[in-house]
């Protein structure tokens, strides 16, 4: 058993493209979003637009998106095959599993409802729906946000984790993650994010999928 894991007992991961297979509020706007969206996405990556205020630009432009289409999509979510696997260690080893996600609460929550995982605790985006002559309307709030993240994110993940403890794991692969990857104890990244902890000399392991990071954790050699 891996020595980092025995002595730490919280564990915060991602969930966009980490225990999701894929960016789930990116495929949601890109499949009901009307018009041109990338250029908010653009300066979102740039620093030039906060969280809240890409994901607002983007969230009007979803206009004829029915409760009905979104229950059938957040469905057909797909997660990462050995991340239930995952779960069931961790509660084993009497760890604790919580989501930081600068994604949208109600989404994750759906997704984790829909693979009896109901308990894991999440910090995100609070998403509100309300209905509009038979549409789908937004309404986004941020209520862990830190005026002072560095990165402009809805939910500072550095913030929310300082109310459990200053040591513990995080598994991430994008740019929300990058701050609270530099505070990590045991960082396991992928895709940008490793890219990110590569350009500045941030320790991590690198993982592809949950499985490789079960190996990790039970001292076998990681992939």
């Amino acid at each position: 058993m891996n020595e980092i894991f025995k002595n730490i007992k919280y564990i915060f991961s991602d969930f966009d493209g980490t225990i999701s297979k894929y960016d789930v509020v990116h495929k949601f706007i890109h499949n009901f979003a009307e018009g041109e969206v990338d250029t908010a996405e653009k300066l979102w990556c740039e620093g030039k637009l906060s969280t809240k205020e890409c994901f607002n630009i983007q969230l009007q432009k979803v206009k004829t998106l029915t409760p009905e289409g979104l229950e059938k999509f957040l469905d057909e979510i797909e997660i990462d095959p050995y991340f239930v696997e995952f779960y069931r260690l961790v509660k084993k080893e009497n760890k604790e599993l919580i989501v930081l996600s600068d994604g949208f609460d109600c989404f994750i929550e759906k997704v984790f409802k829909n693979h009896n995982l109901s308990d894991i605790k999440v910090y995100s985006n609070h998403l509100e729906t309300y209905i509009e002559n038979g549409f789908l309307r937004f309404k986004l709030t941020s209520p862990n946000h830190n005026l002072n993240c560095s990165i402009g994110s809805g939910c500072c993940k550095c913030k929310a984790a300082e109310k459990y403890s200053k040591n513990f794991i995080y598994i991430g692969d994008g740019l929300s993650d990058r701050c609270i990857a530099k505070k990590a104890d045991l960082l396991f990244a992928k895709k940008s994010l490793e890219v990110f902890c590569k350009n500045e000399n941030v320790s991590y392991l690198p993982y592809k999928t949950f499985q490789d990071i079960i190996n990790c954790i039970k001292g076998a050699e990681i992939i």
